[in-house]
C-alpha cells in the first residue's frame, strides 16, 4: 500500500523515517541556536602571563584595606537605583568589576554566582562598564544571578582603584573595605567565601571553584 506525502509517493515506513529525520533536524537546529545565543563562559587561558597580578597591583590593593568605602548612588541594569549606604544596612557588600568583552570577567562569573547562592546575607553587585541594554545582554548571556550597577563613565572604577576588570572589593557593614583583591583565583575565592561567612554571621560553605585559575589573575585594563 502506498500513500502520497506532499506530492511524493512513499510507503508508510518511508513516511515514518522521513518524519523522524525532520524532527531530528529541527531538534538539532534548536539546540544549536540555544548554544549560540547562550554559550558557556570562556575559560581563562592561564598561560597568558600578561593577566597575572603584579606585585605593584597587589600592594596598591592591600593599601586600600581598612579605608572607608567610597559611597555611590548608581542605576542598575534592571532600572532600579541603589546606594551603598542602603545596601550596607542589610549586611556586607561585595563588588565585582566587570568589563564587557573581557574573558576574565566572563570566566569568573559562575564563581560569583556560587558565592551569591551560598551567602545570601552578602549583597553582591557587579560593576559593569556599559549602559543598561548592553548590561542586560551580558547578564543574560553569562547568567548573572545578582544585580549589575551601571558604570559606563567608570566612576566606581576610579573611586575603588580597579585598574582592570576582575577586581573584587568586600565592604564591611560599617562601611570599611574588608579586603581588596586585584584579581581572582581558586585560593582567593575560598578566602573570600570564608570572609563573607564571617562578616555575615553564617557558616562557611564548602565551595571548590574548579574552573578558577590557581594563580591570581586580573582582567583587561579599563580606560582610566
Amino acid at each position: 500500500m502506498r500513500e502520497s506525502f506532499r506530492g511524493i509517493n512513499m510507503n508508510r515506513k518511508q513516511i515514518a523515517s522521513f518524519a523522524f529525520a525532520v524532527a531530528l533536524v529541527a531538534s538539532l537546529y534548536g539546540w544549536s541556536r540555544r548554544v549560540a545565543t547562550n554559550p558557556r563562559p570562556a575559560p581563562v587561558i592561564v598561560e597568558d602571563e600578561k593577566h597575572l597580578v603584579t606585585p605593584e597591583m597587589a600592594s596598591a590593593s592591600v593599601a586600600r584595606i581598612g579605608l572607608a568605602a567610597p559611597g555611590f548612588e548608581k542605576p542598575t541594569a534592571g532600572g532600579a537605583t541603589e546606594r551603598l549606604e542602603d545596601l550596607l544596612r542589610d549586611g556586607p557588600v561585595l563588588l565585582t568589576f566587570i568589563k564587557v568583552g573581557c574573558p576574565c570577567s566572563e570566566s569568573a562569573q559562575s564563581s560569583f554566582n556560587e558565592l551569591h547562592a551560598a551567602y545570601p546575607g552578602v549583597a553582591i553587585r557587579g560593576v559593569i562598564d556599559v549602559e543598561a541594554e548592553k548590561a542586560r545582554g551580558w547578564a543574560d548571556r553569562f547568567h548573572a544571578a545578582y544585580p549589575l550597577l551601571l558604570d559606563p563613565d567608570e566612576d566606581l572604577v576610579r573611586d575603588y582603584g580597579a585598574e582592570n576588570s576582575a577586581y573584587v572589593v568586600l565592604i564591611e557593614p560599617g562601611g570599611a573595605i574588608a579586603n581588596h583583591w586585584p584579581g581572582y583565583s581558586g585560593p582567593m575565592l575560598r578566602e573570600l567565601g570564608a570572609l563573607m561567612a564571617r562578616l555575615s554571621g553564617t557558616a562557611e560553605r564548602p565551595l571548590d571553584f574548579p574552573d578558577a585559575p590557581e594563580e591570581l589573575y586580573t582582567g583587561c585594563p579599563y580606560g582610566i
